[in-house]
């Protein structure tokens, strides 16, 4: 990183829709390595945190909302944004583990008890890198529409 904040919100005044603008930088290195998959997350992340605006602004049964909006919502980040989240968390613990990280580490930073860390990490080191675990370290043809199941145990 620079010495520059990589993350930035842009307030409502000088934003480009009025409400605020988030403004994630990259370095080259880091834009090159991660290609086409960052405007595929940055779309399921906006998906995330339009769902959220419109969960925290409508009711349950608010007709204002299209089934086709709900749909979208719930895919982007049911299908789209979480199993690659998972794959990158995955990803870490491996490389955490490879590393010489410690159990008492991993739990601190997943902020869960030690036994919770050890049994995730033994979890991880029983198993083949998934689909979504093995797009977080080299990319690859996932593109979150070709494997519907988490392949995280291997079957």
């Amino acid at each position: 990183m620079n010495a520059k904040d990589p993350i930035a919100f842009v307030p409502s005044s000088e934003s480009r829709l009025g409400g605020g603008d988030i403004v994630i930088s990259l370095t080259p290195e880091q834009s090159q390595k991660l290609g086409m998959d960052v405007c595929m997350l940055a779309d399921w992340f906006h998906s995330a945190l339009w769902a959220l605006a419109t969960l925290r602004t409508t009711g349950p049964a608010d007709q204002a909302v299209s089934a086709n909006s709900w749909h979208t919502m719930i895919n982007n980040v049911d299908h789209g944004l979480l199993p690659h989240l998972e794959g990158i968390r995955d990803a870490l613990i491996r490389a955490h583990a490879a590393n010489g990280g410690s159990v008492g580490d991993l739990a601190l930073a997943m902020d869960v008890a030690r036994s919770t860390a050890q049994y995730r990490r033994d979890v991880l080191r029983n198993s083949n890198p998934g689909t979504f675990e093995q797009w977080a370290v080299s990319g690859g043809p996932q593109r979150g529409g070709e494997a519907a199941q988490d392949d995280r145990d291997g079957q």
